[in-house]
């Protein structure tokens, strides 16, 4: 639901237990960088109050070295990974703090 709300205009799917993936079009597209950047911090605000959190990733296509889907999928995935451990590094600090 809350992937769904950041990019209100594009399709959202179902790819795994837990895992999503958005198509982004037209204007998500266009500002995506400003959509993830809000969307993270969104996801930090709820790990601050206890509420969903959804580690993300984005890649887009590169028409020169992309030759499957799967290579946008792949980068797409190491930088989900990537922010999944920022914000496991975000949770133990705060943690710490908070003692």
């Amino acid at each position: 639901m809350m992937i769904s709300e950041f990019f209100e205009n594009s399709p959202v799917y179902r790819i795994g237990g837990d895992e999503f993936a958005v198509i982004l079009e037209g204007g998500d597209y266009g500002n995506r960088e400003k959509l993830l950047a809000a969307f993270d911090h969104q996801s930090e605000e709820n790990q601050r109050s206890g509420k969903v959190v959804v580690a993300s990733g984005m890649a887009v296509f590169k028409k020169e070295s992309d030759r499957k889907i799967r290579d946008i999928f792949e980068r797409a995935d190491r930088q989900m990974y990537l922010r999944k451990s920022e914000l496991k590094k975000l949770h133990w600090q705060e943690e710490s703090v908070n003692e």
